[in-house]
């Protein structure tokens, strides 16, 4: 097996060609250094035609015939006629040029030729000669290419798939970079991310959001309790419809109240006086409607509220509750001032900004990451495959084992 580096395999390549078709190439060459001469005896048959003119026509003719003669030139200058290492497109593209000159050569003559054409009789003939023996080389080298060159063409070809294999290459390098990147970033926001959840946990367990915390946390079971006591907004509901309806009368009870109790209780009661008269109320008379069935309510949701009701005004613990829940929301209050002048309401709000901020960030790196690492995984697969098909093209034609080195910057 013969191993050879990528950068250095066209070379390499190339020769192995060279020496396999040595002698079609050397036709070939033969042909073109023929084509060659021929152009360069074109070139000098056109100042032969200058030669020829000069005090034989007027100016204005001779201004023409070196224009002809100009314009010739400069079409086979145009033409790049391929040197050394000469590949099956180059000697295409040479046999295409040679055609466009004949074309142009015979346009230029035609409109230029008349006006000086006796006095330059032996010129025309030369360059008919030169140009008939050039034609036939090219239609020589034409056949040559269709007919016994496939074999070097297809050969050649080989060396187009070369650029893919450098762009792979390429590609792999850089998602690797960008990889290395991503991971750097991930790893800075982890680290900032951690940083900044120890810095939230520090100020949360600063003493006086310890104590608004339990604070809240006593408001909460508070609140749970009451509201268990004051399970029966069902009974409620059905009296604030009856009474919109108007198929009860609503003496001595206060709708406005009753909509914003049903809405929040312990809210509507802490904004009563002590003894909770609105509240009170407004129990007498649902125990009364319920009593005389007004609301037709199922007998053990009626009877469960009325148990409910009869328990509150026996216990009378929801006054002294909803005294507790106006005196904790006080004491809530207190607190978050001191917090706020302590100035730690806006450092915690800061800390908790930045966490966001950050997370948001972290996962459109996480995402960058992985999309980077399909890329840099599908890069590697690809290189993998195009290699084993290359080389396969590459023993077919040199009949030899070969392995194409890939060297990567990392």
């Amino acid at each position: 097996m013969v191993e050879i580096d990528l950068e250095e395999f066209e070379n390499f390549y190339k020769e192995k060609l060279d020496s396999l078709f040595i002698k079609k190439k050397k036709a070939v060459n033969k042909l073109i250094n023929d084509m060659r001469d021929g152009l360069i005896e074109i070139k000098v048959c056109m100042d032969h035609f200058i030669e020829a003119g000069e005090g034989k026509i007027e100016d204005k003719a001779l201004k023409s015939l070196h224009f002809f003669s100009d314009r010739i030139k400069k079409e086979i200058d145009d033409i790049e006629v391929p040197e050394g290492d000469i590949a099956f497109d180059k000697i295409t593209e040479l046999l295409n040029s040679v055609k466009k000159l004949f074309t142009s050569i015979n346009e230029i003559a035609r409109k230029s030729l008349p006006k000086f054409k006796k006095e330059v009789q032996a010129e025309i003939k030369e360059l008919n000669y030169i140009t008939r023996k050039l034609g036939k080389k090219q239609a020589i080298l034409d056949e040559f290419l269709r007919k016994k060159y496939g074999d070097v063409r297809d050969a050649e070809n080989i060396l187009n798939k070369l650029p893919k294999l450098f762009s792979l290459r390429d590609n792999i390098e850089n998602a690797k970079k960008d990889l290395e990147l991503f991971e750097k970033e991930l790893k800075e926001r982890k680290d900032a991310q951690e940083r900044m959840n120890s810095e939230l946990l520090e100020l949360e367990k600063d003493q006086l959001f310890v104590e608004l915390e339990k604070k809240k946390d006593g408001l909460f079971k508070l609140r749970m309790d009451i509201n268990e006591k004051l399970g029966f907004k069902k009974a409620l509901k059905k009296l604030k419809f009856e009474l919109e309806k108007n198929t009860i009368p609503s003496t001595n009870i206060d709708l406005e109240f009753l909509k914003g109790y049903l809405k929040d209780p312990i809210n509507m009661l802490t904004k009563e006086r002590k003894d909770l008269p609105s509240f009170s109320a407004l129990l007498i008379q649902l125990r009364h409607i319920l009593e005389d069935n007004k609301l037709n309510l199922k007998s053990d949701t009626k009877e469960k509220t009325i148990d409910q009701i009869n328990i509150i005004f026996e216990e009378k613990s929801i006054n002294d509750e909803i005294e507790k829940v106006k005196d904790l929301n006080s004491q809530i209050k207190e607190v978050e001032k001191k917090i706020e002048e302590a100035g730690l309401t806006s450092k915690l709000d800061d800390v908790k900004n930045q966490i966001s901020l950050n997370t948001v960030k972290l996962e459109h790196t996480q995402n960058d990451l992985d999309r980077k690492n399909k890329d840099y995984v599908r890069y590697l697969s690809s290189i993998k495959e195009e290699r084993e098909e290359f080389q396969k093209s590459v023993e077919n034609v040199i009949q030899e084992e070969i392995k194409v080195n890939i060297k990567f910057s990392f």
